[in-house]
């Protein structure tokens, strides 16, 4: 015992986690991003900035990718790892230490002393390569193959990256989160305070991109070669639209980009809301789409009466959920967007989470459509 050491690499192998995952405190709240859905958007947050700031500001952004995974937090004291937690509600999230020193990208040791620092809270996102996802699929298909012999029940192959990564980092056994090949990407100090107790976190250094390349130099993963410092909208709304134009080629899925303002000081001046910084802002991509067939309408029956018209279409998969389901909301809903049965419809995940019917595609429409009747007795 008397050998132990947090930072040896024996640490990784890590331990069952307990049954109930115990809540902590984050050392400052995690707040959300305000999303921002066209140019217009961030033209009139770049607005703000210039409003709230000084005529003389040297104004310039830092624009990162938007990383689709699960939000972490890990906390490092005298250079090692105690703490690894998930978002939760912002103030506090779940313990998942013993899990946080098994993902790729999170070293147990860093010399933050050599900077003054005794206690630091170093943020970022869980995610899995998709390459390492396609593989986890296929090994489970393999495990499948074995059990379908002995007759037991097969595993659910996995949907999603990001719901993998986010069941992932609450699983037990830590051993079988190792294999689930989750790694970091840390993209914000969230807090730092000194050997006297002193908060120091804008203190380190002046701009956002310093902390990032300091991070990286540290032996975090930042993805700091796709990080770009901008000084005009029309340069970031260029930088946004191709990487839109690119996410399918990127080896972890992306939903956005995030511009926040370079300058820690002018950060510190806008401050924040009870929701999001003001300096910061979330562009969020078009959503994927897909085509399917509207094979026919169910209509549910809610505990107030209310009647949802619920479209039943050929599966689909889209941004790897299988969609066959999709509900219609209301008559105007259908009558306003002119759906048919055997329509051939546009479907899209709604903020890529919602199922969402975008509407029918007229040309491909043959005469064979019907319309639909709402009923008008209860179903």
């Amino acid at each position: 015992p008397e050998f132990f050491s947090e930072e040896s690499p024996t640490q990784k192998l890590g331990d069952v986690l307990k049954d109930d995952l115990k809540s902590v405190r984050h050392l400052k709240p995690m707040l959300s991003l305000e999303n921002s859905y066209n140019i217009e958007d961030l033209n009139r947050f770049d607005k703000r900035i210039k409003d709230s700031l000084p005529d003389s500001a040297n104004i310039e952004y830092a624009v990162e990718l938007k990383y689709d995974g699960s939000s972490i937090a890990v906390v490092y004291e005298n250079d090692v790892l105690v703490r690894g937690a998930t978002r939760g509600n912002g103030l506090e999230g779940d313990d998942i230490t013993e899990n946080t020193k098994v993902i790729i990208g999170i070293p147990l040791q860093v010399n933050f002393s050599s900077l003054g620092i005794k206690k630091i809270e170093v943020r970022g996102e869980v995610v899995i390569n998709l390459k390492v996802f396609e593989q986890l699929n296929i090994d489970r298909e393999k495990e499948n193959l074995k059990l379908r012999e002995k007759g037991i029940k097969e595993l659910e192959l996995f949907k999603n990256p990001r719901n993998t990564a986010a069941g992932s980092l609450r699983m037990k056994d830590v051993e079988e989160v190792k294999k689930r090949g989750l790694e970091a990407i840390i993209y914000q100090v969230g807090y730092a305070e000194d050997h006297q107790g002193n908060e120091i976190t804008d203190q380190i250094r002046n701009q956002h991109i310093d902390y990032i390349q300091l991070l990286s130099n540290l032996g975090f993963n930042t993805g700091i070669n796709v990080i770009e410092k901008l000084d005009n909208m029309n340069s970031i709304s260029e930088y946004c639209l191709e990487w839109q134009d690119k996410r399918d080629s990127y080896p972890i899925d992306i939903d956005g980009m995030v511009i926040k303002l370079n300058s820690i000081i002018y950060q510190s001046m806008l401050g924040k809301t009870a929701h999001h910084p003001k300096w910061a802002i979330a562009y969020k991509f078009k959503a994927l789409q897909a085509k399917s067939i509207l094979r026919k309408v169910d209509y549910q029956v809610g505990r107030t009466g209310a009647i949802t018209p619920v479209a039943k279409i050929d599966p689909v998969q889209l941004m790897g959920v299988e969609i066959s389901s999709i509900s219609l909301h209301n008559e105007d809903f259908i009558r306003d967007k002119d759906i048919q049965l055997g329509d051939t419809v546009i479907v899209e995940r709604a903020g890529d989470v919602i199922p969402y019917i975008v509407g029918p595609e007229m040309e491909e429409r043959d005469g064979h459509q019907q319309p639909i009747y709402f009923p008008e007795n209860c179903p």
